[in-house]
């Protein structure tokens, strides 16, 4: 069974979000270690959206997926902000000092280590970025 949510992209909306996946988790008895792991993602999706996805005082929607079947968690990130795939950028090089990294992609990093599949595609002016976690599989 899916689970959908649909925000603003105001800031205010994050306890929504947080909320709705902690809703989720308890409806399907994932542990506290999966809850912590999905409230990672979805507060840096959101978060990226709000920081970097819209002109300012542009209003947005976004839209949220959650499923589970079997042991696999999918969720899907949709919003409506100006194009961009948070996979073209190749992963920060985490050896540099830190006063000598450029700053951003830290966070699709994080992302990208706690989901066992991510795509991204831009459908109908949105962009799509469909994950998927086995539960239970260690960071």
């Amino acid at each position: 069974m899916e689970s959908r949510l649909r925000l603003r992209n105001r800031a205010a909306d994050v306890d929504r979000l947080t909320e709705f996946a902690s809703n989720f988790c308890g409806q399907h008895g994932l542990p506290d270690a999966e809850q912590s792991r999905l409230l990672v993602i979805l507060d840096e999706l959101f978060t990226n959206v709000l920081s970097h996805g819209y002109p300012e005082n542009a209003e947005g929607e976004v839209e949220i997926a959650l499923s589970l079947e079997a042991d696999w968690l999918s969720l899907e990130f949709v919003d409506d902000a100006g194009p961009f795939d948070p996979l073209a950028s190749p992963p920060p090089d985490l050896d540099l000092p830190v006063e000598q990294r450029p700053i951003g992609g830290i966070g699709i990093t994080i992302v990208r280590a706690l989901v066992d599949e991510i795509s991204y595609c831009r459908e109908a002016d949105r962009n799509r970025l469909t994950m998927r976690r086995r539960i239970g599989r260690p960071v």
